[in-house]
Order: C-alpha cells, then sequence, then structure tokens
C-alpha cells in the first residue's frame, strides 16, 4: 500500500536545485520522508543519482544502519515489480558502501584513505574514553609541573591567582576545561589566541572601549523591555474591573522612566538612568480610592512590581556597582592572567598531540578536525578554504544530507561546508532536524547553526525552508497540552524560537476515543514530605516513585487502561510504561527498587556507576588481592563476596580468634591454629586458590587470568542467578573485554592493570553498565530523556519535575563563551581581593540562558514521546502547587521564564488557567504511605483489607492504624543527609587547615569581592623538585622491591632490573629514580628494622583502611553520627607488642620540621587507624624523607 504524503512532506520529497532546511517536529514522519527522498533521487527517471554518490550523515550508527536497511529494503520492493531493472539491481549492491554514515564514520573514511596529505601513519587507533582521560591529566600535569619547575613571575601570579591546595590543585581542570571547549572550534588555536583580545583595553578606558559594549547593552535592554511588558501588565490589571485603578499613577511614571530605560543609546546612559530610578508610593489600601478594590487584585499589582524592582535592583549590583573605569581597569588587568591560562592550553594541546602521534592514537575530536585539515587550509587571511581533496568529494556527491541537524557543531559544519558545491555555484546541501530538540549541549553543538538557517532561508533566496508540524505520532489529547504549555514558555530568548502557531504539533494520527487517555500532572507538597518523612523514611525520590507506583497499579487493575496496537484495542501492560528522568544517577537506582518493592517489574540501564555494582566491585577486591594480598579491605570484600563464600559470622570468628592481629595474620594464623577444622578448610582454600591464580599471573594475560576466574569459580553463572542477572553477567563479560582492550593499548599485567582501574575511578572516568536494551517485555523502563529521544511510548511518565535545574557551570572559577571567549575573576594578590570581571558576568548570564533553553528543549523532547497517555510528576512546595496557571494566549514574562527554578515551575505557570486537557492533582502522601506499607506487608494482611487501602479509594482506619504504629519509629541522625559521611585521610587534613569555604553563589551573583588566602598552599611547597608521578613510583618501589642484603648500587641496579621484568616498572619510570636514594635507604637503621619483621612475618606494605570516628574527633563537629576515614598506610611492622608505623615521602625541603608540620595530621589517622586495628599501642610514627635521606620521629 502507497503512502499517503501531506503536501508539506511531498515537497520536502521533490523539491531540487536549493540548499533545503526541513524543520521537522517530533513525530512528523522525518525519517520516513528523509529515505522517500533518497529514493526519489535514485530513482529519479530524467536525472537519477547513484546512491554512493550522496553523502547522509545521521547522529548515531543505529540510525544509519536503520537508514541502509530501510533503502535496501525498498530498493528490493521496487525490483520485485520490476525485476528487469539493471539500475535498481545497480543501486542496491551500492547501498552497503554508501556514505550513509555518521559525521565520524564520513571523517574516518576521508582520514584512512587520505592521510598523506597530513603525514599521518595510516595504522592509527580510536583511543578509548579511559585511555585518553589518564592521558590528558597526565600531561596537564606535566605541563604544570614544568611550569612550577621555569617559575616565571605570570605563571606564579596565574597559579595564586586560580590554584588552590598543593602544587596549585584545580589548574589541570582548568586546563582541560579550556581544551575541551576550543576543540569545538574549526580553529581551536586560533580561538584561543583571540580571547585575549576582549580583555585589550587601553588604562583609562570607558564602557564605549570595551568590544562587547553593543551585546551588553543589548542584554540590558532585554531586562529593561521586559520590566517595561511586566508595569504594563500591571496597568491593565489596575484598570479592570475592582482592579486598583488608584495606582495607575505610580505605574504610569513607572513605564514612563522604563521606557526611557529601554531607549538608551549607550551603555553610560542607561547606567545613569538605571541608577536615577525612582519608585512612588502605592496609595494605602485604606485610601478613599481603593474603596472597591480587589485585595487579591492588589497583590497581583504589588508582586509585579517588586518583582520588577527586584530585576532591576540585580542588574545594577551584577554590572554598576562600580565605576565604568574601575570596571574596565579590572579587565585591563585580568589579560595577562587570560595570556597565561591560553599559553599552558596551547602547550598543553601540543603536547598531548606529540603523546597521541607517538602512541599513532586518535581520540573522538581527532577524527573531525584531521578531516577538516585534509579538506580545508587557511589562506593568506588566516580563513579556512578547500582543498583539492575537499574538491574531490564536491565534484563527487550530488547532495549532502544532514539528519538531527539541530545537534551539529561548527567543526562538522565547516566539513560540509568545504565539500558542497556551493564554490560551483550550485546548491546541494539537505538539512532536516528540530531546534526544538537540540539536547547535547554539553557536546557543544550548535543550535545557532540551525536557527540561522531558519530565519535566512524564510525568504527563499539563500534557500528553501520546509516545515513539517503534524504529528503521526500522539493522541490529540497528549498534543494540546504539549501546544498549551510550551506556546506559553518557549520563545526566542529561551529555547531559541518562538512557539507560535507555525511551530506547534498538528495532530496527524488516528485514534479511536479513549477518555482515559490524555495528559496529567501528579504532585505531592513538599511540606507534607517533611511531616512525614521521619516516619516513612523515605527521600523526594522514593516519594515520588511511591506515588508512581500507586499511578501504574491505578492505571492497570482499577482503569483497565486499553491502548491502540495494530489496529485493535489491547489492554495495556507493564511493557507499554516508560518512566524518563532528566538525570539517572541517584535517581534510576531508586526508581527500579521502589516498583520492585511495590511488586511492579522495572529495569534500568545506568550510565555511570559500573565500578560500584557488586558483581564488578567483587572482582576487582579479588583482583587486588591477587596483586597484593596484604591488603586487608580487598581481602576482607573477597572473601565476603562470592568468589570467597565466607559469611559475616565466619569472617567475624576469625578475627575474634586473634583479636590483637590485622585481618591478614589473622587468617594467616587461624589456618594454622583456628579452632574449627571446616573453617580453616575453607580458609586454606580460599588461599590457595588465590596463591595458584597469582602464580599465573606472571606468565598470563589479564583478560586470560579473568576468563579463567569466572570460568574456573562459576562466577558467572552464580551472579546470573541473582535479580538482575543478565544484567550482571553482561557487566562481568565487559570487565573482561575492558581487560583485553587495555592489553592492546598499554603495559601488561596484573599489577598495571589495577593500577589502570584505580586510576579510572579516581579521575571518575566511568562505563556505564553494559547495554541490555531489548524493547520492553513485561517490566517498566526507565531511561533518562536523552536516552529517549527520536522513541515513542503508549504510556509516558515524566519523573522528577521538581528537581532543580543543574547552574554549577554559571559557578564555575572560569566560564567560557563561542563568541565572547574566556570568564576569569579579576584577583588583587596584595589586597587580597577577587570579583568576577565583566566578560565574566556576561559569560555567566549568557550560559544560564542557554542552559535554561536546554532545559525548556529537554522538557519538550520528554513531554513529545508519549502516543496515548502522559503523566507529569514532582514534588513542590504548596505556593507553586497553588500557581493557577497564565490567562488565555498569555505569554509568560521573559523574567519569570528565566528565574525558574525547575521545570514543574514552567509547566505550573504555563498551563492554561482553566486548562482541561491538562489536569493537575495533588496526591496525598499519608494515603501513598499506607498503600505502600500495605504492598509490602501483603502476606499479613487480608486481600480484602489491601483492596481497601488503595491511595486513591477507600481506606481502612483500624488497618492504617496497625501499620502507623509500626512507623513510629524516628531516624536520630537528621544531619546525616547533609553531611559527607566518608573522607580520605587527605581531605580531613584540608579541613584542619582551612578556616573558611567558599560561600554558595547566587543564581544571578553579584560581582561582590571575595578575600584571597594571603599565602596560597601551593606556594608554602613550591620547593619541591618532583611530581605526584615521581613520588608514586618511589612508593610502588617501596612496596615492591626487597632490600635485603643490599649494600652497593649494583644491587639495586639489579632488583630494579627484576622489577622492570616483573611489569612493575616502566623504563621511564625507573629513569625517574635516583638510585643513590635507595641505597641510603637499605643502609638505614629503619630498613633493618623492617627486615626483621618481615622475617618474622610481621611487615605489613601498602595497608588500606577504612575507621569510623565521631564526627567531632574526625574534624567535622556538625554532625554526632560516626565518619568513615579512608587511607593507605605505607608500611607498619610489630617489634614486640607494639606497632610502628612509617610513612615515605619524597617532597623536596630543606628541614625535618617542615614534613613534620606538614603530615603530623596525616600521621595522627594512621595511629588512630592501626590502634583500632590491632589493638595495639603505636610506639613510633616515623617518616622516611627521600630529599634528606633519613627518617623523622613525628
Amino acid at each position: 500500500m502507497s503512502v499517503l504524503w501531506t503536501e508539506d512532506q511531498k515537497k520536502v520529497i521533490d523539491t531540487r536545485g536549493h540548499n533545503l532546511l526541513v524543520s521537522a517536529a517530533a513525530g512528523s514522519g522525518k525519517t520516513a520522508v528523509l529515505v522517500e527522498r533518497i529514493l526519489s533521487l535514485i530513482t529519479d527517471p530524467e536525472h537519477p543519482v547513484d546512491v554512493d554518490r550522496l553523502l547522509v550523515t545521521t547522529f548515531t550508527k543505529a540510525a544509519a544502519g536503520e537508514m541502509k536497511e530501510r533503502i535496501g529494503k525498498a530498493l528490493g520492493e521496487r525490483l520485485q515489480k520490476e525485476p528487469d531493472n539493471e539500475w535498481l539491481k545497480k543501486q542496491e549492491t551500492l547501498v552497503s558502501r554508501a556514505q550513509i554514515t555518521t559525521i565520524h564514520g564520513f571523517c574516518l573514511y576521508v582520514i584512512r584513505n587520505y592521510f598523506h596529505t597530513i603525514d599521518l601513519n595510516p595504522n592509527f587507533r580510536i583511543a578509548d574514553e579511559g585511555e585518553m582521560r589518564l592521558l590528558k591529566q597526565d600531561t596537564a600535569e606535566e605541563i604544570l609541573e614544568e611550569a612550577f619547575e621555569e617559575n616565571s613571575p605570570s605563571f606564579i601570579r596565574f597559579a595564586e591567582s586560580y590554584g588552590s591546595g598543593n602544587r596549585g590543585s584545580g589548574l589541570a581542570e582548568m586546563i582541560l576545561t579550556l581544551y575541551e571547549y576550543a576543540v569545538a572550534s574549526p580553529q581551536p588555536a586560533v580561538w584561543l589566541k583571540g580571547c585575549a583580545a576582549m580583555y585589550d583595553l587601553k588604562e583609562g578606558a570607558s564602557w564605549s572601549d570595551f568590544p562587547g559594549a553593543d551585546v551588553l547593552l543589548e542584554a540590558l535592554r532585554t531586562v529593561a523591555e521586559d520590566c517595561l511588558g511586566q508595569i504594563r501588565a500591571a496597568r491593565r490589571i489596575a484598570s479592570s474591573p475592582f482592579g486598583p485603578a488608584a495606582y495607575d499613577e505610580a505605574l504610569q511614571a513607572d513605564e514612563l522612566q522604563l521606557r526611557a530605560l529601554t531607549d538608551s543609546p549607550r551603555i553610560e546612559t542607561f547606567e545613569e538612568r538605571l541608577l536615577s530610578l525612582a519608585w512612588k508610593r502605592l496609595p494605602s489600601k485604606r485610601a478613599k480610592s481603593m474603596a472597591d478594590a480587589d485585595e487579591e487584585l492588589c497583590g497581583r499589582v504589588k508582586d509585579i512590581r517588586d518583582q520588577v524592582k527586584e530585576a532591576l535592583k540585580s542588574l545594577v549590583k551584577q554590572y554598576f556597582q562600580l565605576p565604568g573605569e574601575l570596571v574596565m581597569e579590572h579587565m585591563r588587568k585580568t589579560r595577562e592572567n587570560v595570556e597565561t591560562y591560553v599559553g599552558l592550553t596551547l602547550a598543553f594541546m601540543e603536547r598531548l598531540e606529540e603523546k597521541k602521534r607517538k602512541k599513532n592514537i586518535l581520540d573522538f575530536s581527532d577524527q573531525e578536525h584531521l578531516a577538516l585539515r585534509i579538506l580545508t587550509k587557511e589562506d593568506e587571511n588566516g580563513m579556512l578554504a578547500a582543498t583539492e581533496v575537499a574538491d574531490l568529494f564536491a565534484d563527487y556527491f550530488e547532495e549532502i544530507m544532514v539528519d538531527e541537524y539541530q545537534d551539529s557543531n561548527r567543526v562538522q559544519e565547516a566539513i560540509l561546508d568545504s565539500i558542497c558545491k556551493s564554490r560551483q555555484g550550485k546548491s546541494n546541501r539537505f538539512m532536516v532536524g528540530d531546534v526544538k530538540q537540540s539536547i547535547y549541549r554539553f557536546r557543544q553543538a550548535e543550535p545557532g547553526l540551525f536557527l540561522d538557517k531558519y530565519t535566512r532561508y524564510q525568504d527563499g533566496k539563500e534557500g528553501m525552508r520546509i516545515d513539517l508540524h503534524q504529528n503521526f505520532r500522539s493522541r490529540v489529547q497528549v498534543l494540546e497540552p504539549v501546544n498549551e504549555v510550551f506556546g506559553r514558555i518557549m520563545c526566542r530568548e529561551l529555547g531559541g524560537i518562538e512557539y507560535d502557531d507555525a511551530a506547534a504539533l498538528k495532530a496527524g494520527a488516528s485514534y479511536p476515543e479513549n477518555d482515559a487517555c490524555g495528559a496529567q500532572i501528579l504532585l505531592l507538597k513538599q511540606e507534607e514530605w517533611e511531616e512525614y518523612r521521619q516516619e516513612c523514611g523515605w527521600t523526594k525520590q522514593e516519594a515520588e516513585a511511591h506515588m508512581i507506583a500507586a499511578g501504574i497499579r491505578k492505571m492497570l487493575e482499577v482503569d483497565k487502561l486499553q491502548i491502540w496496537d495494530k489496529g485493535k484495542q489491547r489492554p495495556a501492560d507493564l511493557g507499554d510504561i516508560v518512566i524518563l528522568l532528566r538525570t539517572m544517577s541517584g535517581w534510576s537506582e531508586t526508581f527500579v527498587r521502589v516498583l520492585q518493592d511495590e511488586g511492579i517489574a522495572a529495569s534500568a540501564q545506568s550510565r555511570e556507576g559500573y565500578f560500584k555494582t557488586m558483581e564488578v566491585e567483587t572482582l576487582l577486591a579479588y583482583l587486588r588481592v591477587l596483586d597484593n594480598p596484604t591488603q586487608e579491605i580487598p581481602l576482607a570484600a573477597a572473601m565476603h563476596g562470592m568468589l570467597g563464600g565466607f559469611s559475616s559470622e565466619e569472617m567475624a570468628k576469625i578475627k575474634g580468634a586473634f583479636p590483637e592481629d590485622g585481618y591478614v595474620r589473622a587468617c594467616e594464623r587461624y589456618r594454622q591454629e583456628g579452632p574449627e577444622e571446616a573453617l580453616k578448610e575453607k580458609l586454606c582454600g580460599f588461599f590457595a586458590r588465590v596463591n595458584q591464580y597469582r602464580s599465573r599471573a606472571a606468565y598470563t594475560s589479564i583478560h586470560e587470568l579473568l576468563w579463567q576466574i569466572v570460568t574456573e569459580t562459576g562466577y558467572t553463572d552464580e551472579v546470573r542467578a541473582l535479580p538482575g542477572g543478565e544484567q550482571r553477567a553482561a557487566n562481568v563479560q565487559m570487565l573482561l573485554q575492558k581487560a583485553q582492550d587495555y592489553e592492546k593499548i598499554s603495559y601488561h599485567g596484573l599489577f598495571h592493570f589495577v593500577r589502570y582501574i584505580e586510576k579510572l575511578q579516581k579521575y571518575q572516568v566511568d562505563f556505564g553498565e553494559a547495554d541490555l536494551s531489548d524493547g520492553g517485555g513485561e517490566a517498566v523502563r526507565i531511561m533518562s530523556i536523552h536516552h529517549s529521544k527520536g522513541l515513542e511510548f503508549p504510556v509516558v511518565f515524566v519523573a522528577g519535575m521538581g528537581k532543580s535545574f543543574n547552574r554549577q557551570d554559571s559557578r564555575s572559577k572560569v566560564v567560557l563563551h563561542n563568541t565572547y571567549g574566556i570568564g576569569l575573576d579579576y584577583v588583587d594578590l596584595e589586597e587580597r581581593m577577587k570579583r568576577p570581571v565583566l566578560l565574566k558576568q556576561m559569560i555567566r548570564r549568557q550560559n544560564l540562558l542557554d542552559h535554561l533553553g536546554e532545559e525548556l528543549r529537554v522538557l519538550y523532547v520528554a513531554m513529545t514521546r508519549a502516543k496515548e497517555k502522559l503523566i507529569l510528576t514532582g514534588m513542590a512546595k504548596e505556593k507553586l502547587l497553588q500557581e493557577e496557571g497564565a490567562e488565555e494566549n498569555e505569554k509568560l514574562m521573559f523574567l519569570s521564564l528565566s528565574g525558574a527554578g525547575c521545570a514543574l515551575e514552567w509547566i505550573l505557570k504555563g498551563m492554561d488557567a482553566r486548562s482541561r486537557s491538562l489536569t493537575k492533582t495533588v496526591v496525598s502522601l499519608k494515603e501513598i504511605l499506607t498503600c505502600a506499607v500495605q504492598e509490602e506487608t501483603k502476606n499479613a494482611l487480608s486481600r480484602d483489607e489491601l483492596e481497601r487501602m488503595v491511595w486513591y479509594g477507600k481506606r481502612d482506619e483500624n488497618v492504617s492504624g496497625r501499620i502507623e504504629e509500626k512507623l513510629s519509629w524516628k531516624y536520630p541522625y537528621d544531619l546525616s543527609g547533609k553531611t559527607k559521611q566518608k573522607y580520605t585521610v587527605t581531605e580531613l587534613k584540608k579541613l584542619r587547615m582551612q578556616d573558611a569555604s567558599d560561600a554558595a553563589e547566587e543564581l544571578y551573583p553579584a560581582a561582590d569581592p571575595e578575600i584571597v588566602p594571603l599565602i596560597p598552599q601551593f606556594i608554602e611547597s613550591t620547593k619541591e623538585m618532583t611530581g605526584a608521578a615521581r613520588g608514586t613510583v618511589y612508593h610502588t618501589v617501596m612496596e615492591c622491591m626487597d632490600f635485603s642484603g643490599i649494600t652497593r648500587l649494583p644491587q639495586v641496579e639489579d632488583r630494579l632490573s627484576r622489577l622492570e621484568a616483573s611489569g612493575r616498572l616502566t623504563k621511564e619510570e625507573l629513569k625517574s629514580i635516583n638510585r643513590k636514594d635507595l641505597l641510603t635507604f637499605a643502609k638505614s637503621s629503619l630498613s633493618e628494622r623492617m627486615q626483621r619483621a618481615k622475617e618474622e612475618g610481621h611487615l605489613f606494605k601498602e595497608q588500606p583502611f577504612v575507621i569510623g570516628l565521631p564526627g567531632v574527633e574526625a574534624g567535622c563537629p556538625e554532625t554526632e553520627e560516626p565518619v568513615l576515614i579512608q587511607g593507605i598506610i605505607d608500611a607498619f611492622f610489630y617489634e614486640g607488642d607494639e606497632v610502628v608505623v612509617v610513612d615515605y615521602k619524597t617532597d623536596r625541603v630543606s628541614s625535618p620540621e617542615e614534613l613534620k608540620d606538614r603530615y603530623r595530621t596525616q600521621l595522627v589517622y594512621y595511629e588512630k587507624a592501626l590502634r583500632m586495628l590491632t589493638g595495639k599501642k603505636v610506639k613510633e610514627r616515623i617518616i622516611y624523607s627521600f630529599a634528606l635521606g633519613k627518617e623523622i620521629q613525628v
């Protein structure tokens, strides 16, 4: 059956000879239209085009594969009708090699075919994310280490201004942030070098000299115009029946001065008028003129006026607290720091490039940039011009088609521009997308590219624009509330496009009537949650998940929802339901657990938390034991996990038999002297397997070793038998794959793999759980809104609508913008003061608006996924829940939109006050609580009792009373949710050293000065001549090297060579070791004492620990709860019945006192840990200093 295309769809399919932009709204059949256009091009009766002469780029590999499959299938169907058509046969064979791919797939095609033009080794490989993250981190630290050694005055000023902690902590992250932003530009180095130009101001400069003056003035006027609109709205209310007409005199005066403000021709004029604003007093409510005024209308006018005053005060705080000349002076004086920052980043880029070429690897951004280098060159004006290779592609491709164009970036645009036929005077670009669904700003997507053409192509001169707004996905009952809300909240200033009649979704799908379908909002009152949270122990997320669980039961069991599927109605099931979340972290696991507790099957694929899954943690702990069996925490984890099989009771018996020993020693002694034979045998068997695998590790690849462990122990089968077993088994297989990948790219062996994983965890590189997504099944699916893009589902819950927007980016020490460049703080080290410069304030504001625009588009994506039923859920305070919504055809003011704290605020303010298409229900948490407990205790209560207790129906007070008695216990540690529960020793040391922390910034922070510490911490330690990397190498040597019998340097060299041969050290690491340092230690009295302890089995190295201390004792007085402290002790040993703790330091110092002052706190915590773990007295705390060549008693 042939498809009946709409007129607009037919225009998209048939238009030729123009650059064409298709604005395709959600559910408009974009992919089908794109495929049909491709088919029409290759089967055009007059000018047919070979399919391999089309370049079609899609956003994902899956989309490209699906498109190839659709085209191949369509060609096959036509061949069945025309079996002798040779042209169709040729196209069918060409489809497999056609350039229907992702932009990165095309870039790799260009690189692999023209690598010689940029002198690239063709045997390159694509580095994985973990490898690149570590390489970048190491390179940034290298660059900084060299800068500290060079000690130039400009760098030291930069480091003093923006660094913190030891050796300028945070500077490496600043470099990486700027680098990642710069590579989104077609010419990163050019963009970076241009950033300082915004600070290029002469002495005595004024507002008019500021390069961004026009942009700033426009932003100021936007706020003023919105304030003017608000005052005009207040005047309309005042003049309405029973309105406060007596207010109009003051409001009219407000309007006059705001009109003058919006007409300001220069910033100086705007500043003068802003600072001279005067607000007339409103008449008293007791005045005769106010006799007939409605109190509610009076309140609305006053609220609007107060909002306007606050908005204008905010402008003063942001931009006009200081004279313009001083603002410019701060900018001018910050230029040197910007230049230093740019210089460090350029040096980092160059060094990273060298390392990548040496390793012959490419990262994600290299694929685009190397392709661009092949296709373009800089002309005499520094602009990009096409190369001969680009001309070859331009001649070859008849049309360049881009799917999801709204998510393209500037580098991709430059690549496609270079190979189009515009240089030949022809138009052959086809772009399709929906700017309302541009949600990849964090990947440097540039929706402005789409919006620019959306405006320019409107008149048909430079190109054609066709809008597809008919939605073939959703019921009209779902589309109406989407249009209702976004018609009020999406505008050009926030979201990038005016949501007018042209942008509104038009229903194109045909559904039978069903009153149970449509859209609704389910809300929880925060005040009620606060009242009941100690009784129920629920977090906000858990409360919302319980509400959704109750809603699902009502929908399926009471309402018996029917959905339209394959031409007929059928009962909805769990597989039809999807819960969408803005962020999965901290939410998805909670929702899965709560729904499962309530008897509702649910699943979610986590994009993070891989290393925290039980099955992976257990395996990694076992590997750490194989690497170093003296580590107590990994040993305990391995024993208690599936690979050990020891119960908590058995482990307690082992420790209880030898309470004076550490756990490793207790296990050793129990195997020899333990009272229970069965437990002794179990321990012996466990350690026999450990020793067997340790022996294999010397000659077995890590991938092979892991495979042997999981196969021989049956580990994979065991985890598969647990809840969520298939996901767990897939995670185990993923670890094996990662081990295999690692050995292809880096050092071999267990030791290095364990260190690699530790670094990934340190730098928070997370693979995300293995992907097992295979459609619905009989379970509710929970996924992120981003993951849902392009998909559709019968029933959609959009949850977490009350979650506050994340504005962390705007509060960073450095903010970045494509046009404005770099925003830093002005820092006066002499006066110990810092404040954001004008440019930083501007970038902050623009980035905040861009972020809110993205949040608006994310909301649009979420609300357009549902086919039949859409439910929005969230928790908010009563004041917000009482929002009545907007009047008919009323647009929300820009100030109201930009000041919103969460998506729920937009929805409640944007929905029609008299809406019937979007209903709002505030659900009783007490009723949900009763229902939830009923579900968990249903085995103890009768079915009849349960059926009377659903929150949407009648409730049995007797049963409720029985349940509420069990909920009377109150959790005594309310602060624990606000206090960090686990600290490293280093963190606690910093807490002791710092008297104060930075205050949280406001949404629109004022440019108030901050105090800079008199002596930055890193300056105190600038005498160090080696970095953290060298310290790590020394610690590895001290852990692994045998010092017995060493008296001469050749013996040291021989032992180091053994470490290299075993894979513990690399050649590069060996070069950083001073052999005399090790010989001096080997001859020391401390080394002799440690050797004696080793011979007696009383020496322990690299000992991890976790202990609990009262908050006050741990330096956290805000909580009475125990705080966990974790760390690793370099070495400790027994002498008699007492313990000696040793810490190695490579710091370059001039006296022992420096080390004592710096590390006393650390050693104190080590002493406490050892006292608790061993039950013995610590008689000595020793630092061994390699710089001083001696031991130091602390």
